[in-house]
């Protein structure tokens, strides 16, 4: 059972039906599973088995008296259900991207909010990248995931905006990690972006940097709208000290950042310092640049509004705007547990400031 503290979604590989079959009596003593099980398919993701572990396991807990397995239904629960039951809480990882693709500082953070739950009894299920969330109208698959996931509270990063209404329209207790949708009321944790960009005016004009450019991607998310937002309040405070900047926009592809970089060097004047989104983007820009012959800082300087462990071993090492994953996780469970304590109720949104980092490249 340690090992299962350790890790809540994934069982052991040493023994996986036995280990299999302790994870699934733990989830119907506290009640993750009250009525019935998830289906065969729902199980097996969640935690890397195949059917033919899983239906072994099944049958070990069917012959122990714990579950009804009837060909073409649902398995039946048929414990009691107990008298303190914790709840099992959800990240909703329902963006275009799977976790395998998300930034390192998102797994990070995941990875430590998973502690923090388990810390507290509780266990925390991943939902990633399913198609069918990204529809325009996702109705019937989360009320599919609902069903097979019993959450105490369900917390959503980078979803799209029909999926947070219906989830609001449900009055299911949720929150997100990311920036509010005009029009629906639920809680919010998120670096402040607008705080993050317009501070990095005012540190860029203080180093003398005339010509500023954000680099950044076309079809945004709410963060990078406020990012926008906070450059050209940056850049209106500044401009009477001589300070210019422009936005540019590329289509989030390499080849696209490239063609955006080539078309800046070409148009005059040349940007002095680029504040650039995303620490895959400022990764792209700096080798893109420094083929291009471009120096790095001399020329032009680099500065990421975002933060990964990898950009400190580039060469120059990226200036950046840094966060504690585990801060960051702290704000997010610190919100789930007031929602399972509450209910779903009106709390304020939390906005985290990253602290910057000086390096090399500006």
């Amino acid at each position: 059972m340690r090992g299962m503290k350790a890790s809540p979604l994934r069982p052991h590989r040493s023994s996986l039906v036995t280990e299999t079959v302790k994870m699934m009596h733990q989830a119907i003593e506290t009640g993750v599973w009250q009525d019935h099980l998830p289906g065969e398919r729902t199980l097996c993701a969640q935690w890397q088995i195949s059917r033919p572990t899983l239906r072994a396991a099944l049958d070990v807990l069917r012959r122990d008296g714990l579950l009804e397995v009837v060909h073409g239904r649902r398995t039946r629960v048929l414990a009691p259900n107990p008298v303190h039951q914790p709840r099992s809480l959800t990240v909703g990882l329902l963006s275009p991207e799977p976790l395998h693709a998300m930034p390192p500082f998102v797994l990070l953070w995941v990875d430590e909010l998973r502690s923090q739950l388990a810390s507290a009894g509780h266990l925390l299920h991943v939902h990633v990248g399913r198609a069918s969330f990204g529809r325009r109208n996702p109705a019937g698959a989360l009320a599919a995931l609902v069903e097979d996931t019993p959450a105490a509270v369900w917390v959503l990063y980078q979803t799209t905006d029909a999926i947070k209404r219906w989830f609001a329209g449900h009055h299911l207790p949720c929150m997100v990690v990311g920036s509010r949708v005009p029009g629906i009321e639920m809680p919010t944790v998120d670096r402040d972006y607008r705080a993050v960009c317009r501070h990095a005016v005012g540190l860029l004009a203080g180093r003398k940097h005339e010509h500023l450019a954000l680099l950044i991607q076309q079809q945004q998310y709410g963060g990078d709208l406020e990012s926008e937002a906070g450059f050209l309040e940056g850049l209106a405070v500044t401009r009477k000290r001589g300070v210019t900047g422009r936005v540019l926009r590329h289509d989030g592809t390499p080849s696209g950042l490239c063609r955006t970089l080539d078309e800046m060097l070409q148009r005059k004047p040349i940007p002095t310092t680029l504040l650039i989104a995303r620490s895959s983007y400022a990764l792209t820009a700096l080798t893109h640049l420094l083929k291009s012959g471009v120096r790095i800082p001399q020329d032009i300087a680099l500065l990421c509004r975002d933060d990964d462990t990898f950009l400190d071993s580039t060469v120059p090492r990226m200036a950046r705007y840094v966060v504690s994953p585990s801060a960051f996780a702290s704000r997010v469970f610190r919100v789930v547990m007031q929602l399972v304590k509450h209910g779903n109720v009106r709390l304020s949104d939390v906005r985290v400031m990253p602290a910057f980092a000086a390096r090399e490249s500006l």
